[in-house]
């Protein structure tokens, strides 16, 4: 099993190296794959699926951000004051991707509350489809919609997750949020500035970091070894 903090590297590097993890568990070098990482410099990822038209390239190079696709869907997330996950892992007749999922939540809540005592599990229904197609600007932003149970403090979302099986393999990313950066994503969607206006004040309302929830300074260091010291026991029970 590799269970890893991995650091910094560029959008493009973190996707490359998120598929060498799902190419390892694929030839049964490992049975799963685990790794946490930064992003340098922030980088906006898109969804599988995602028109990447929905973006500003020149708001994105005004801004100083990377842009790159994941492999897996979802919709754009402002890799920012964050940490990110990556888990690879093979599908069997138990470890669907619904239990992977729940599984991965389950255990991030275990070695995030000790940080943030008011996290919470969220039963979060949505019609996804309906809301990408209705939403305008606000369907750009995986932190304006939410899927399957969250990880929450009050009402507001702090985990974002994105999964695909892929060579019966689940391969899911996720954004933890340690800092308000992902908010910044207002400005570089291609909308007219009422519509990224209104996107910034709904991701305000919809998501919260775990900085803002705790009313203290919690930084992706902070956070992956507590993680990685919960993953050591809970991904071989997934």
């Amino acid at each position: 099993m590799l269970n890893a903090w991995e650091g910094s590297r560029s959008g493009a590097a973190n996707m490359e190296r998120d598929m060498d993890l799902l190419d390892m568990v694929r030839r049964g070098d490992v049975a799963l794959a685990f790794r946490t990482y930064t992003w340098e410099p922030w980088t906006v990822s898109l969804g599988k699926h995602q028109q990447d038209e929905q973006i500003d390239r020149e708001a994105l190079v005004n801004s100083g951000f990377d842009l790159v696709r994941r492999p897996t869907g979802g919709r754009a997330v402002l890799h920012a004051e964050e940490l990110t996950y990556c888990i690879a892992i093979p599908v069997t007749d138990t470890r669907t991707p619904r239990a992977v999922y729940a599984g991965i939540h389950t255990m991030l809540l275990s070695a995030l509350q000790p940080f943030v005592p008011g996290l919470s599990f969220e039963e979060a229904p949505s019609d996804l489809q309906h809301h990408y197609a209705t939403s305008g600007a606000l369907a750009v932003s995986c932190f304006t919609s939410s899927a399957r149970t969250e990880i929450v403090h009050g009402n507001r979302k702090v985990v974002g997750s994105a999964q695909r099986v892929i060579d019966n393999v689940i391969l899911q990313h996720g954004s933890i949020l340690t800092g308000p950066g992902h908010l910044m994503i207002g400005n570089v969607v291609r909308a007219s500035a009422d519509e990224r206006a209104r996107l910034t004040e709904t991701l305000m309302a919809s998501s919260v970091s775990l900085s803002e929830a705790s009313d203290r300074i919690i930084t992706p260091e902070d956070i992956a070894e507590a993680i990685h010291a919960t993953a050591s026991e809970h991904l071989r029970h997934i």
